[in-house]
């Protein structure tokens, strides 16, 4: 690990956060460990590509439970 300048190489030292702030995490030093600038950016993307595939299914649910009620209505 990197701690030398200049930051923003995948080699440079950051602080990640064991569960993110945006997902209810708490902001103290125990919930905060050393990862690479690499890691923790692959970390944070694969949390928010799972965040909107869930969001894209939970809307393709609604949507077919609201289409299933429609026809319901109509029969």
């Amino acid at each position: 690990m990197d701690f030398e300048e200049p930051a923003g190489r995948p080699e440079s030292a950051t602080i990640e956060h064991l569960v993110d702030s945006t997902f209810g995490g708490i902001r103290s030093s125990k919930h905060r460990r050393l990862a690479h600038a690499a890691c923790n950016h692959a970390r944070n993307e694969f949390r928010m590509q799972a965040e909107r595939q869930f969001k894209q299914w939970i809307a393709q649910r609604q949507a077919s439970a609201k289409t299933l009620n429609n026809k319901k209505t109509d029969v």
